[in-house]
């Protein structure tokens, strides 16, 4: 009997039980095993233990979980102590930090309901079991006391430092940056264990930062020796062959805009204006998958990263150098591969055709955005007279045509939230030498309009194909969040209405009448995470922030492996030049866009802890002075403050409040002293000193200076 058919003989058998639960060597009788060994059945009971299905109660005896209110998930701590199980389906449950037991972040859980809530409100439990321990390195600092080795976690979530297993120091010095990984306790001792599996050096080593972020979140910092030398093989020139398999366009004026920073260049575009009106476009896509075959070295190494992380200071790539900088970057003045997505638009904006063919290129110029933003303002920044004559007609007509799209965009009710991001400006040693907002220009949206119509255009190609590929899906958002939501929005002066937030031309009206207001960002950003997340998945549920029906990503194959598939997919359904598929079956797509979603949230938080790294070693210089501020946000250990100078946001934590004993209030708007009154709030001013910043935690720290209380008294 295979491992399957006996986990659904198990689980069939306990729930047809009144009780729901039985002992071990009872439930082996009665299910006359006589072909499996009890090992092997033990086996297989503890796999289901493990996925959820099943929990182990006193006495060997096992149960379905909802006999004893019992929940089986993954642990995530907070900042402030204690954390959240999340299970595979429902909702998370809330633990105090008295009732984790000893779990970590990332430990798979059993935790027992204590209160149940309501709506999957204000639940909270207790961890009753680790079932297993993260496997995900941990990094720290080696110390000793005596005989006695620990690790103390960089990540502030661990709550306790981790005593290292004897003999499993790996030769570490006092005060060394390591890896470890975490180990099971004893029974009776739930105090973290760990063994050090790699010793990274002093913490102030030259590149340690960086090493230190890749090792966090497992990041491969070198190619397998089979994808390099399997790039290497690849030829230079374009044979004569290959091109007259192709739509040769080198001829048509194509060209590139990309952020002035930009590592790798996989997208061109061309447009003109037709004579009888409408707009005639094309979007130019390197074409990776010509390079990368299905199942080949370098396909398994790109898979396995999911996407490129692009650091501060650096970029860990998908793909080799030879591919992502040189064989398949869209280079001015030469001849490239692509595939090609050409449409014709009319005067509104609306697609009458479309098509899509391989082509090749040759790119008449590279333009970041601030010179293509230059030429449209005419500022004299950037001389009009470098960009070729064709070129400049070009940016004009795509000019034009964004207004029309982005009107559009606006009427059928996209979400446009407007969250500035960071940028870090290094010196040529690579330290931070300033830190600003990252601002959105209309060069910027000329781009983003074009990619739009090659993704949907792609998708709608492939979905009327039947074929097998990965969406980029959006789902409509949550009730319960929007509501959670609309108490916080109205608690500030607000209103906002859950109930018609199904429409997002409700939700684009409210962003709208937020702007040049005061709590604009704060709200703006949490009603982005009020939001689901968008996946990759061979199921199509629309995207709800596009306001599109149907959507993929199709415009960078180089840094994201779902635009790779999307490419085959479409030279195996649309351009008949791949093979028969292999893969035809739903679940492999459905395990492929589980692990791209994954690597996703895995490279976004790399780049933002990297980010956080070097804003911290910036405000290392300024300990001490002092920055006026605005609060930007409220959690129980104290409230954050946005400066004005710099685009950088710090903790003010209530310890340093030394007037009154603080907390939050019911809404989570303000931070209220219990005996005098005063009120921190949402958008209040602030003057603040940087009191600390921790470059390895990635952390700021704030002390108020001066603030306006609720009755008009400074704190």
């Amino acid at each position: 009997m295979n491992e399957e058919t006996l986990k659904a003989l198990i689980l069939d058998y306990i729930r047809t039980l009144e009780k729901g639960k039985i002992r071990r060597r009872e439930l082996y009788g009665r299910l006359g095993l006589k072909g499996t060994d009890y090992a092997e059945f033990k086996r297989v009971l503890n796999l289901i233990e493990k996925s959820g299905e099943l929990v182990r109660l006193k006495g060997r005896t096992f149960a379905l979980p909802e006999m004893g209110n019992i929940i089986t998930g993954v642990f995530s701590a907070s900042r402030h102590g204690g954390g959240f199980v999340r299970p595979t389906a429902g909702d998370s449950v809330y633990i105090r930090r008295e009732h984790t037991a000893g779990a970590i972040p990332g430990d798979t859980v059993q935790a027992r309901l204590i209160h149940k809530g309501h709506v999957g409100i204000n639940r909270a439990g207790e961890i009753i079991k680790i079932v297993e321990r993260t496997g995900r390195p941990i990094i720290g600092i080696y110390k000793t006391i005596g005989k006695t080795a620990y690790v103390i976690p960089q990540e502030k979530v661990f709550m306790e430092n981790m005593l290292v297993t004897s003999g499993e120091e790996l030769g570490a010095k006092d005060g060394e940056v390591v890896v470890c990984r975490a180990e099971v306790s004893a029974p009776t001792y739930t105090h973290p264990m760990c063994s050090v599996v790699e010793v990274l050096g002093p913490p102030g080593a030259p590149g340690m930062d960086v090493l230190i972020i890749a090792k966090k979140f497992d990041l491969p910092m070198r190619f397998s020796e089979e994808s390099i030398e399997e790039s290497l093989r690849i030829p230079d020139d374009l044979s004569a062959d290959v091109i007259a398999r192709r739509r040769d366009i080198r001829d048509l004026v194509t060209f590139t805009i990309d952020p002035i920073d930009a590592r790798d260049f996989d997208d061109a575009v061309s447009i003109s204006r037709r004579e009888d009106g409408g707009f005639d476009i094309g979007v130019h896509i390197a074409d990776v998958a010509h390079y990368v075959r299905d199942g080949s070295a370098l396909d398994h190494e790109a898979q396995a990263r999911g996407m490129s992380c692009y650091l501060v200071d650096r970029v860990i790539p998908m793909l080799p150098e030879r591919l992502s900088g040189e064989l398949c970057s869209l280079r001015p003045r030469e001849d490239r591969l692509t595939k090609s997505v050409f449409a014709t638009l009319d005067d509104d904006g609306n697609i009458l055709s479309a098509e899509i063919a391989d082509t090749v290129i040759h790119s008449r110029m590279r333009l970041n955005y601030q010179q293509a933003q230059a030429f449209l303002d005419g500022t004299g920044d950037y001389e009009a007279d470098l960009i070729p004559g064709e070129v400049r007609e070009a940016l004009i007509v795509l000019s034009d045509l964004t207004d029309i799209l982005i009107r559009r965009r606006t009427e059928r009710g996209a979400l446009d939230f407007e969250l500035p991001e960071t940028r870090v400006i290094l010196d040529a040693a690579g330290k931070p030498k300033d830190i600003v907002k990252r601002t959105r220009l209309k060069s910027h949206r000329m781009i983003e309009e074009l990619m739009l119509i090659a993704n949907t255009v792609t998708a709608m190609e492939l979905g009327e194909a039947k074929a097998p590929f990965l969406y980029r899906s959006h789902d409509t958002p949550d009730r319960e969040k929007l509501e959670v939501f609309g108490d916080l929005a109205r608690s500030l002066g607000y209103d906002f209405r859950p109930t018609l937030a199904e429409s997002q031309l409700y939700i684009q009206s409210f962003l709208k009448s937020l702007q040049g207001k005061r709590h604009e960002r704060v709200l703006n950003m949490l009603l982005l995470r009020s939001m689901k997340k968008a996946v990759y998945s061979p199921h199509n549920l629309g995207h709800y922030g596009l306001a599109l029906p149907v959507y993929a990503h199709f415009t960078s194959p180089i840094r994201r492996y779902p635009d790779l598939i999307v490419h085959r997919q479409l030279d195996r359904y649309i351009l008949g030049n791949g093979a028969a598929p292999e893969r035809l079956d739903i679940q492999y797509y459905e395990t492929l866009g589980n692990h791209l979603t994954s690597r996703e949230i895995t490279t976004d938080s790399a780049e933002r802890d990297s980010v956080k790294m070097k804003i911290a070693e910036f405000m290392e210089r300024h300990l001490g002075e002092e920055f006026n501020g605005a609060v930007s946000g409220i959690i129980p250990i104290g409230f954050f403050v946005e400066l004005d100078e710099y685009f950088v946001e710090g903790l003010v934590h209530v310890s340093s409040l030394e007037d009154d004993y603080y907390e939050v209030d019911e809404h989570g708007v303000a931070m209220i002293g219990r005996n005098k009154g005063r009120r921190f709030m949402i958008g209040d001013r602030v003057k603040v000193a940087v009191a600390r910043a921790d470059k390895e935690r990635g952390e700021v720290d704030f002390m108020v200076v001066e603030g306006m209380g609720k009755r008009g008294k400074r704190v």
